[in-house]
């Protein structure tokens, strides 16, 4: 009888996506080596070269089945269940239709622990003196764990150099290879401390980690797995220093030193640190860090890790004055020391800091306006409201700022009296613009998003941008069929030279916006011939014809 894997080719198929398991198909015949261990299937396939995968078999919250995927090659070793693991699977339900060849499989580790457990001492130290004869990497593996339980601190620390101090740049390829070194080396480290060396492994772990970090600005760790062994250090250089507790001072000068020459997200996180630092060592991060700040105010990691502090403190005042020091000419840090102050319970200092940021700043920032308008209007200081709107409009006379003045004054009652001044001066800053067709204006988007057509119409006569001629005739088709039709056949015209399908698309959608205006005018033979004619003398390009027609044209 047949035993069933709890998964199926439509798992698979969901798992690897529709092309990598119809590539996967094709390799059916090159899993060699297939192996079952409880949840995992490994094997090796061959394509351009030798691939091992793994399959890991799982459930989802759902109880559906949940298939992980690790192969070797360069797309599975982007995190893909690629067709190799495709191939794998299959081969496994294929294996799966004979139940004693996949039931035999978990025996094997049994027969295994059987046999070694049969052998004598000396008999097992052969074995495994054999192997690691035929294995270089494992034997470096052994002999590493031999020198770290011996305490043998030299041999390990050479060891453990050899292993993380790397020369030029790591590929994308080689990076899993060297995060394993780095486990391996944190390994070593870790068992220093079981080897009553913690001390030591305290310094061998800080010296690893530099010499990671200094690795890692030459490698490319797209998939992370560098970053994760980098921590596995850190976690061993904690586990030192709780085996053995250096001087909080010394270890908070330290943590302080790493956290701000950081750039890689590699840094501990000082709160694991506490119990050992206590309030000396907390000091010391402290005010090695203030020192490094006053020295070098501008570096970004010395500037967050300062506000760091200075939040964890609750120092309100100091945290203001760390932002003061800082400020920007959009108001940014404005708005920032207003939400502080809001959160400490001081509403009108907040108010205060943000009316100061829109009166120094030469470009208010959008987040601040906004503050300060809703502060406003919470406090039923409308007339204050379309005053504020009414200055940013002057300061910058764009289309975002004359929608916010038109909902103030209409907000207010206004608008009536309120917009011919806004759109005088919009005309003022057309006329200062050269009187070509071709000219954006913010009169006109603004008559536009008023929908008032008509002046749009005269307002672009003395200079409108392509985009502005277009979206005027696409709200007038039905209103001036007339005008927009002409504005429609012009757009079409340079068309005619472009190849490519977005130059296809564009004039499919003018000819149906033209169509449309035929329509409306009453002239649908009109336009029947001038696409009769256009079809005729672009009839070479095969695209154009087929959009064309998918469009009904």
């Amino acid at each position: 009888m047949a035993l069933l894997l709890p998964f199926t080719e439509v798992d698979l198929k969901v798992a690897a996506g529709p092309r990598s398991y119809d590539r996967g198909l094709d390799y059916l015949s090159e899993v060699k080596g297939l192996d079952f261990d409880g949840p995992e299937i490994t094997a090796t396939v061959y394509g351009s070269d030798a691939y091992e995968v793994c399959l890991t078999v799982g459930t989802g919250r759902n109880g559906n089945v949940v298939l992980v995927g690790d192969c070797s090659c360069p797309f599975g070793e982007e995190g893909n269940f690629c067709k190799h693991c495709v191939a794998t699977g299959l081969a496994a339900l294929k294996l799966a239709k004979t139940r004693e060849a996949v039931a035999a499989s978990p025996q094997k580790r049994d027969l295994l622990v059987s046999w070694l457990g049969s052998l004598s001492k000396d008999e097992l130290v052969t074995e495994i003196l054999e192997l690691l004869d035929s294995d270089r990497d494992l034997r470096h593996r052994f002999e590493l764990r031999a020198a770290a339980r011996r305490a043998d601190v030299d041999q390990v620390r050479s060891a453990v150099e050899n292993l993380v101090e790397i020369a030029g740049f790591i590929e994308y390829a080689q990076a899993r290879d060297y995060a394993r070194d780095v486990s391996r080396a944190a390994e070593a480290i870790d068992a220093l401390i079981d080897g009553d060396a913690a001390e030591d492994a305290i310094y061998l772990a800080r010296d690893a980690l530099d010499w990671v970090t200094e690795a890692y600005g030459s490698a490319d760790d797209s998939s992370g797995s560098i970053g994760t062994a980098a921590h596995e250090l850190l976690a061993v250089h904690l586990r030192a220093c709780q085996t053995a507790p250096p001087d909080p001072v010394d270890l908070g000068e330290y943590l302080a030193d790493l956290i701000i020459a950081d750039n890689y997200g590699l840094a501990p996180d000082p709160q694991d640190y506490a119990d050992l630092l206590g309030e000396a060592g907390s000091t010391a991060i402290r005010e090695h860090v203030a020192a490094v700040y006053e020295a070098g105010p501008e570096q970004w990691n010395v500037r967050n890790l300062m506000e760091s502090l200075l939040k964890a403190e609750g120092d309100i005042d100091a945290l203001i004055a760390f932002y003061s020091a800082h400020l920007d000419d959009r108001g940014q840090q404005h708005l920032t020391i207003a939400r502080v102050l809001d959160e400490a319970g001081r509403p009108g200092d907040a108010l205060d800091w943000a009316e100061r940021g829109i009166g120094k700043a030469a470009r208010p920032d959008d987040r601040l306006i906004d503050y300060v308008v809703a502060r406003y209007r919470a406090a039923g200081r409308q007339d204050d409201v379309l005053e504020l709107r009414r200055s940013i409009f002057q300061a910058e006379r764009s289309l975002a700022s004359y929608r916010a003045l038109r909902q103030a004054a209409m907000d207010s009652g206004t608008w009536l009296a309120e917009r011919p001044k806004a759109l005088a001066e919009l005309g003022k800053d057309a006329k200062i613009l050269p009187a070509r067709s071709w000219n954006s204006t913010v009169l006109i988007d603004a008559l536009l998003d008023d929908g008032d057509l008509d002046a749009a119409w005269t307002a672009a006569d003395s200079g409108a941008s392509q985009d502005q001629w277009i979206r005027l005739a696409d709200a007038s088709v039905a209103s001036r069929p007339a005008d927009a039709l002409a504005v429609y056949r012009k757009a079409i015209t340079p068309l005619k030279e472009q190849t490519g399908d977005n130059a296809y698309h564009q004039m499919a959608r003018f000819l149906l916006a033209a169509r449309a205006c035929h329509e409306a005018l009453g002239t649908p033979d009109e336009f029947r011939q001038y696409l009769t004619v256009l079809r005729m003398f672009q009839k070479r390009k095969r695209n154009l014809m087929k959009i064309l027609a998918d469009n009904g044209l």
